[in-house]
């Protein structure tokens, strides 16, 4: 051994980069498992009884770790609600809008995920304050899926098929606080309320042709 190995010490081995595929493979899924954990906390105890400590003692991590991935807890509120929306807004910008099936099948996806609902339900209506973190985040919300709601039912509307006194916005806007109502009333009583069933009876009574029908003409060229 010469005198600079032995200076130097025993030879190391080299040290994994942050930036490596593996680790931001666990840091990705470390961010899943905080978000996991945190759905449930918001949606029974809302924004402002929530705590970060139980967050990251549900999901196995220290809250300084937690505190890594989501600094603030209204980092965090708002990463848990864009997942918990991203289905939906994705169909936000689609060329016809938001098509009223996929709604009801996103009802029937629900039943399996109560807590998706309770958090929904809790954090909408904590938000109607200005103050609230989420407030600009739903109103946003709201905006877009009522607005791409209507353009959906616009072709109804252009045919003459949704019932007298309805328009494409006013129809739109009723099947939406339809759905929002009934998936309360689902927490209060999960045997009896069946949304998604409810809401095509609703449908029903807004549009005067099957939605398969419906679709068909929405999909046509303007």
């Amino acid at each position: 051994m010469t005198t600079e190995e032995a200076a130097d010490g025993p030879a190391r081995a080299p040290r994994r980069k942050s930036g490596t595929p593996g680790h931001y493979a666990k840091g990705l899924a470390k961010r899943e498992a905080i978000l996991d954990a945190a759905l449930p906390v918001f949606g029974q105890a809302g924004f402002h009884g929530a705590s970060l400590r139980e967050i990251a003692r549900q999901c196995g991590v220290s809250h300084q770790s937690l505190m890594h991935y989501f600094p603030t807890k209204d980092e965090l509120l708002l990463a848990v609600l864009r997942r918990r929306d991203e289905r939906l807004r994705r169909h936000f910008d689609d060329a016809g809008g938001m098509r009223l099936d996929e709604l009801v099948d996103l009802a029937e996806d629900n039943v399996d995920v109560p807590g998706v609902i309770q958090l929904f339900n809790t954090a909408s209506a904590e938000s109607t304050s200005p103050g609230h973190p989420a407030h600009d985040y739903y109103a946003d919300f709201y905006e877009r899926i009522v607005a791409s709601t209507t353009t959906y039912l616009r072709a109804a509307e252009s045919h003459g098929l949704l019932a007298p006194g309805f328009t494409a916005e006013t129809a739109a806007r009723v099947v939406l606080s339809v759905q929002d109502g009934l998936q309360l009333q689902w927490l209060y009583d999960r045997d009896r309320v069946h949304v998604a069933d409810l809401m095509r009876l609703v449908i029903g009574t807004v549009i005067t042709v099957p939605l398969a029908e419906l679709d068909a003409l929405a999909a046509e060229p303007v």
